[in-house]
């Protein structure tokens, strides 16, 4: 289980990494969305948040998380439809929950080519 330690001078916050969906810049501020659908808005932006998560994902272990742009970072583990033309992204824990966010065209398109070219590398 991946675990992640935000704390600031007046809160602090665990979050468990393999249920967050996504994680959204807001200004100086990261709103994380986890499955479920509940958020959270940690007080730092989106470039440290990355670099955090780095550092707690093992050696051995591949990032789920993947940056979309200057404001995305998404729960590859979720990822079920990718639709260029609607410009859209569903993550889904294929049960009950789903989020679809509005991405970039160019953006999907390059991510989408990533995700066949690691496929066909298997």
């Amino acid at each position: 289980m991946l675990k992640l330690c935000l704390n600031s001078r007046d809160e602090m916050y665990i979050l468990d990494l393999e249920k967050v969906a996504y994680m959204a810049a807001n200004g100086n501020y990261t709103r994380i969305v986890y499955i479920e659908g509940m958020q959270v808005m940690a007080t730092m932006g989106i470039s440290k948040m990355e670099e955090m998560i780095k550092k707690v994902i093992p050696a051995d272990r591949k990032s789920p998380f993947v940056r979309l742009g200057r404001s995305l970072m998404i729960n590859q583990n979720y990822l079920s439809h990718i639709n260029i033309l609607k410009q859209r992204i569903t993550l889904s824990d294929n049960q009950t929950h789903s989020h679809m966010l509005e991405v970039p065209k160019a953006l999907l398109k390059a991510y989408k080519d990533l995700i066949i070219n690691n496929f066909s590398n298997q």
